[in-house]
Parts: C-alpha cells; sequence; structure tokens
C-alpha cells in the first residue's frame, strides 16, 4: 500500500532515510535529519509518500520538493529521494511509489516530475526509463556546492 505521509510519521520514515542516506554514502546525523523532514512537511513545501506492507511496516518512500518551471508557467515536482528496503526489492513498490507520485503531482498541477540518479545506478535508471522518464537532451545540469 502506498499513501501520503503525515509529520507524525517521521519515526517510522527514520530507519529508511538512514538507509537511503547509507547507500549514498552520507553522514548520519539523526537529529538534523529528523528536522530536515520535519520542516519540510510543515512548511508544505515537500510530499512524502510511504510504502507498506500488510504489516504496517513502512518498506519504502519517496520525497518530492515543489518547484516551478519558469518556462512552462507551471509548478513541477523535484522527486529527489526514493528509496525501497534492499529486502523490499523487485517486488514492483519502487514503480508503485512512482505511480502515487505522479498521480499527486498531477492532482496538484504540476507540469512534470524531474528527477536525477547516480550515473552508475543502472538498476534506477533501468526503473525511471521503463516508466517513462527520458535523459534530458537540451539543458545540462551544473551544481554549485555552497559548502
Amino acid at each position: 500500500m502506498i499513501r501520503p505521509l503525515a509529520s507524525a510519521e517521521l519515526d517510522a520514515l527514520a530507519p529508511l532515510f538512514a538507509a537511503y542516506l547509507d547507500f549514498y554514502r552520507v553522514d548520519q546525523l539523526p537529529d538534523r535529519q529528523r528536522a530536515f523532514l520535519a520542516g519540510r512537511l510543515a512548511a508544505g513545501d515537500s510530499a512524502a509518500f510511504g510504502a507498506f506492507d500488510e504489516s504496517g511496516n513502512m518498506t519504502g518512500f519517496a520525497l518530492c520538493h515543489l518547484a516551478h518551471n519558469s518556462l512552462r508557467l507551471a509548478p513541477a515536482w523535484i522527486l529527489h529521494d526514493l528509496f525501497v528496503a534492499p529486502g523490499n526489492r523487485r517486488h514492483g513498490t519502487a514503480r508503485q511509489l512512482l505511480d502515487a507520485v505522479h498521480a499527486a503531482a498531477r492532482a496538484a498541477g504540476a507540469c512534470e516530475v524531474i528527477l536525477s540518479t547516480a550515473r552508475t545506478n543502472t538498476a534506477a535508471r533501468s526503473l525511471y526509463e521503463s516508466a517513462g522518464y527520458r535523459p534530458d537532451q537540451v539543458f545540462r545540469t551544473y551544481v554549485f556546492d555552497l559548502h
């Protein structure tokens, strides 16, 4: 089952978010992680979705940040984080999370969902491409690190 997450469910999300950060080799800062997630959900500038098994355990999540596309004069969603616990992969959970994100973004009037993933993450790239995502052929993304 996939559904939007509320701020009250951050304790259930915390272990999966920590595993996601481990996957990308990011230092664990539990207090900052919780404050970040709570702040985004409270501000309403992000949307989180959880995947749950039959026992009610969270098995995956997607976190989107709301943005705007100036060229299309419409809202856009940035799918920044998508993670499924290793033991729950290859069962369609990630695809279900993508479908939930797409439906919520459409309902919110968004014109697109944007994402990026590591070039070496072939499993994620395969999933995204099979769901209809295509690499941008017009724009090249640059990042300026402020820290």
